[in-house]
């Protein structure tokens, strides 16, 4: 069964966000159980939603990948965590969305907003 993840961070910098992904270099070698990243700003962070195709899976992401690197760069935000169980998923235009990683805010190599 496959999961939708959902972690609110808080206090997050785009330059912070951005130096956890290079960090994990996930955009160049994405664990195999990930479906898909999306990250959106959120009052007072970043909420990050992600499809995995297992809880299993992103359990052991967290602890191989995500806290090594957070505490590489020194990053201790305030979290919150949801893992559920995946009921739907609707993409009438699935095929385009690549096309989107191109106008993303944080997209890798990208200007980091202020």
């Amino acid at each position: 069964m496959a999961y939708l993840t959902t972690i609110d961070v808080f206090g997050i910098t785009p330059k912070e966000y951005r130096a956890i992904l290079d960090e994990m270099d996930v955009e160049r070698r994405p664990e195999p159980g990930i479906y898909l990243h999306l990250t959106a700003p959120i009052e007072g962070g970043y909420r990050v939603i992600e499809v995995w195709d297992h809880r299993e899976g992103f359990e052991a992401f967290m602890q191989a990948r995500l806290a090594p690197a957070a505490e590489a760069i020194g990053l201790n935000r305030e979290m919150k965590l949801t893992i559920e169980p995946l009921y739907n998923i609707f993409a009438p235009r699935l095929e385009e969305l690549p096309a989107l990683v191109e106008d993303a805010l944080l997209r890798p190599n990208a200007p980091i907003p202020l």
